[in-house]
């Protein structure tokens, strides 16, 4: 099987000639062993059927195939002494065409004693997919980033949430690399999130998995789920406000000691990330301090949301 950063390079040579240059190799090592050294806890190992062919490496399958037609993800070897509370499990997420397919999952009751159960019947939906970049790097020659160097780094690259076919393509023709996926399957009342690490071919730990539960949980319908993945997928934020962000997300409202407390920070850490949050229009404050209570502004994330879907 050919090494990971192998594939890497492939694909970034499937880019424009005049992007891959030295520096843009060296760039890529370099980001490709910072990806491969971040901490990252894995629950299940990946098979891939790319149009009808089977691959163990997601990289090796955008190498090789030009146009993405279907896919099967095949979820091996689930680690089920591992909290799994914001994972679904899962069999296998097959993509049929035009971003549609259907999904295979498992119940998973975290305030069971067993937690798993193995007798269940797999539960079969029908799935809209889609996803974005979560990590990843995108070529550029040494020209290109000294075109203007007062200007500070830009964005060369703005993740979307789109169709998978759509990003295939996309990472081709750009020689974009893909260090991490995170794949989205809605129905009419759920979703349900995968992150991919396609360097070890895993599927990852949600970041929230073991830690303290979040109060005043909220019940969100598809369109909001796909307002906020497609601003989550393009807004470019600290690692600790995008983590604040979607744990927000997931409740009616929060005060800045409830996201500390959930996600293991200080208070004064948890302020800052929120604050960020409702500067960027995404959520409302309201109290006085110490107890403010954050919500998400749905509105605003709508409006965020279709900015981006015209980027």
């Amino acid at each position: 099987m050919t090494e990971p950063l192998e594939l890497c390079q492939a694909i970034l040579h499937l880019g424009p000639e005049e992007e891959v240059d030295l520096h843009a190799e060296k760039e890529l090592k370099r980001h490709f062993y910072e990806y491969n050294a971040s901490q990252k806890k894995a629950l299940a190992s990946l098979s891939f059927m790319i149009n009808g062919k089977e691959y163990d490496s997601l990289l090796e399958a955008i190498r090789d195939e030009e146009h993405l037609e279907n896919a099967g993800i095949r979820f091996l070897r689930p680690d089920l002494k591992e909290n799994w509370d914001f994972n679904t499990p899962a069999k296998t997420l097959v993509l049929l065409e035009k971003g549609m397919g259907w999904l295979e999952r498992f119940s998973y009751d975290p305030y069971s004693l067993d937690k798993w159960d193995r007798n269940q019947q797999i539960q079969r939906e029908n799935v809209m997919i889609r996803g974005f970049l979560a990590r990843f790097y995108y070529p550029q020659s040494i020209i290109t980033e000294s075109e203007d160097p007062l200007a500070g780094p830009g964005r060369p690259y703005i993740p979307k949430l789109t169709m998978l076919e759509d990003l295939w393509t996309h990472v081709r023709e750009s020689g974009m690399v893909p260090f991490e996926i995170r794949v989205c399957a809605y129905t009419k009342t759920a979703r349900y999130t995968y992150d991919l690490d396609l360097i070890n071919n895993t599927m990852l730990k949600d970041f929230r998995g073991g830690q303290s539960p979040l109060r005043n949980l909220a019940k969100r319908t598809m369109i909001d789920y796909l307002n906020f993945d497609t601003v989550l997928a393009a807004t470019d934020m600290k690692d600790l406000v995008k983590r604040a962000f979607i744990n927000l997300f997931e409740s009616e409202f929060a005060t800045a000691p409830d996201i500390a407390y959930s996600m293991h920070i200080t208070n004064q850490n948890a302020t800052n990330a929120l604050n960020a949050i409702v500067s960027r229009g995404l959520a409302t404050k309201q109290g006085a301090a110490p107890r403010e209570i954050y919500t998400i502004d749905s509105e605003g994330l709508a409006n965020r949301a279709k900015k981006f879907e015209g980027v």
